[in-house]
Order: C-alpha cells, then sequence, then structure tokens
C-alpha cells in the first residue's frame, strides 16, 4: 500500500498549479475533485499587478476546469 503524505511542500503546491496551467502567485485556493474536476480560486489583480481589495477582503475569483474525456 502507498502512504499517504501528511504534508504538502511548497514546490509540490507550485507544480500543481503549474500542471493545472494556473498562475502560481494568484492561486489562493484549489480542490481536485476525482470525476468533477478542478475548483481554484485565484487572487484578482489590477494592470498594474497589485490585489484588488475591498474593504479588508482581497478580491478573488473561482475557476473550475471541468474533467475531460480521457
Amino acid at each position: 500500500m502507498t502512504s499517504i503524505p501528511t504534508r504538502i511542500t511548497l514546490d509540490q503546491r507550485r507544480s500543481v498549479a503549474r500542471t493545472l496551467g494556473l498562475p502560481v502567485a494568484l492561486l489562493r485556493d484549489v480542490h481536485v475533485h476525482a470525476t468533477e474536476g478542478v475548483t481554484a480560486t485565484l487572487l484578482v489583480r489590477d494592470r498594474e499587478g497589485r490585489t484588488i481589495t475591498h474593504g479588508d477582503d482581497v478580491l478573488t475569483t473561482t475557476v473550475h476546469i471541468p474533467n475531460g474525456d480521457e
């Protein structure tokens, strides 16, 4: 039986984001579902690259990448 890791490293998180084509620096949250695909939450930045805030919260957007045919 394969052992399940107790932690994921920063390099592993970055690798997942790159593999999915998501911008590592903007990635806030990612969920991988075996049958539904991937849902990621990304920070929103303005044209100058600054993170946009609304009140005390940062503005985010959610992206869904559905599973494709194999």
